[in-house]
């Protein structure tokens, strides 16, 4: 029995040194397959050759009188148009933050140096820029959108509209190299998440527009002449209850439109095409819109220069100035002649009287009115109703 065992043993080691002689070409390990993963490369950044540049100088102004505020826009070689650049081409907006010129002018000296992202949005120190935002201008013919501050452009072929790269981190500089020219050069990075190189070498010419508004004024009136209130057959009278929410129900506030028939007045805003005259009146807290306007002469309540009503002016027999700058949705005072909803010719009303008669539910209203135009013009006219003024 040993033996037969050993004897087993034996063939097992056997055929285990034949196998380990055979061919070696079963033992060869395998190969790896080739690696195909893309390689990073680092991409070529673009850099566009800006050759014109347009300085403007706006000095300090009452909210910050710590820096005088520039804005240096370059250009690719591109036609401007009214101040509009047409494409194709780029554009690089840069407003900064630089020593305040104790003349308030444009001293070139001043505007050397290292530009860095504010520390926080009051940050106006000298030596920072202005992140890009979007900036809504209130126009009479609707609102209008437009990038402020520190923003990039790629502008289309034909087009002067863009989607701004608006400018959130980076730093650039300005070099004055001593014959007459600068040097701007940085990198900074926007919420298009793209590093944006730059690089401009050429002279500055600044314009002077120390004490004067960055974003573009629109008059608060455009009348030429005084308007005579006639036509105007269609009215609506609303209560807007306590709308400086004083809560001690010392006045009431009734808002009444006159129109001329093309004008829709079902709406909250009025539409169409016609004159129309809005009027706000301060009346007694007892007052019901469904009796029509209390009877008595109504004086102007004038703003503030910060547009607000002094509380000694939210009272009875008064009426409410014009809000300033606000068009789409006024309120307040204001004259207006339509076309399809926009505003063609218009007034701001800041002075003048409404005096109020009345025989049961039929009004006599003398309206005695001035814009704030310089020189003001007349918004003038009787209007009268036999009956109840509509709701």
């Amino acid at each position: 029995m040993k033996r037969r065992f050993l004897n087993a043993a034996l063939f097992m080691t056997a055929a285990l040194l034949s196998a380990s002689c055979g061919d070696d070409s079963d033992n060869v390990l395998p190969v790896p397959p080739e690696d195909k993963t893309p390689q990073y490369e680092e991409p070529v950044p673009e850099r566009p050759d800006y050759v014109n540049a347009n300085l403007v100088y706006y000095g300090t102004d009452a909210q910050n009188e710590s820096s005088d505020y520039w804005v240096l826009t370059l250009y690719t070689d591109m036609t401007v148009d009214g101040g509009y650049p047409i494409g194709p081409g780029q554009m690089l907006s840069l407003a900064m933050n630089t020593p305040v010129s104790q003349a308030q002018e444009p001293e070139l000296s001043l505007l050397a140096g290292q530009y860095h992202m504010p520390a926080h949005s009051g940050d106006f120190s000298a030596g920072t820029y202005i992140q890009g935002d979007i900036y809504t201008i209130d126009l009479p013919d609707g609102t209008v959108e437009m990038p402020d501050g520190t923003f990039f452009g790629n502008i289309p072929a034909g087009e002067t509209d863009f989607d701004p790269d608006l400018i959130r981190e980076g730093e650039f500089s300005i070099t004055d190299n001593g014959d007459g020219t600068y040097t701007v050069d940085g990198i900074l990075v926007g919420n298009y998440y793209t590093k944006r190189y730059f690089t401009y070498t050429g002279p500055f010419e600044p314009v002077d527009r120390a004490g004067e508004s960055v974003m573009p004024e629109t008059p608060n009136s455009n009348l030429t002449a005084d308007v005579e209130l006639s036509g105007l057959t269609q009215s609506r009278l609303i209560d807007k209850k306590d709308y400086f929410f004083l809560g001690d129900e010392s006045y009431r506030l009734f808002l009444l439109y006159l129109a001329e028939p093309t004008v829709d007045l079902s709406a909250e805003w009025p539409s169409g095409t016609g004159k129309l005259l809005r009027l706000e009146l301060f009346v007694p807290w007892e007052a019901d819109v469904a009796d029509g306007i209390p009877a008595g002469t109504y004086t102007m309540a004038h703003r503030t220069e910060t547009s607000g009503i002094p509380r000694e002016e939210i009272v009875p027999f008064r009426v409410v100035e014009g809000y300033p700058d606000n068009f789409r949705y006024n309120t307040g005072t204001w004259y207006q002649e339509l076309a399809d909803g926009v505003w063609l010719n218009y007034g701001r009303i800041t002075d003048g009287t409404v005096t109020v008669e009345r025989d049961g539910d039929a009004h006599t209203l003398t309206i005695d009115l001035a814009d704030c135009g310089d020189p003001a013009h007349k918004v003038s006219g009787t209007w009268t109703t036999e009956g109840p003024i509509s709701r």
